[in-house]
């Protein structure tokens, strides 16, 4: 009786144990894209004061003028 209580309990640990990585790989991936989204955002938002300050135009062109003379 006690060898049959002992691997029901190591049946439900280990069920237990599938779920809790389940959810945890679950959430690392909500992490990693979170973090995604926040790169994406933050990658718009410098263009955008970029291109409102007027940097952006600028560098742009010296970017293009230096290809330009290596061609």
């Amino acid at each position: 009786m006690f060898l049959k209580s002992q691997i029901i309990y190591s049946i439900l640990i280990d069920k237990v144990k599938v779920k809790i990585r389940k959810f945890q790989k679950n959430e690392k991936g909500e992490f990693v894209g979170t973090i995604g989204w926040m790169a994406i955002v933050a990658t718009v938002l410098v263009l955008v004061h970029g291109l409102i300050t007027g940097w952006m135009p600028d560098f742009i062109n010296r970017i293009f003028s230096r290809l330009d003379t290596l061609v």
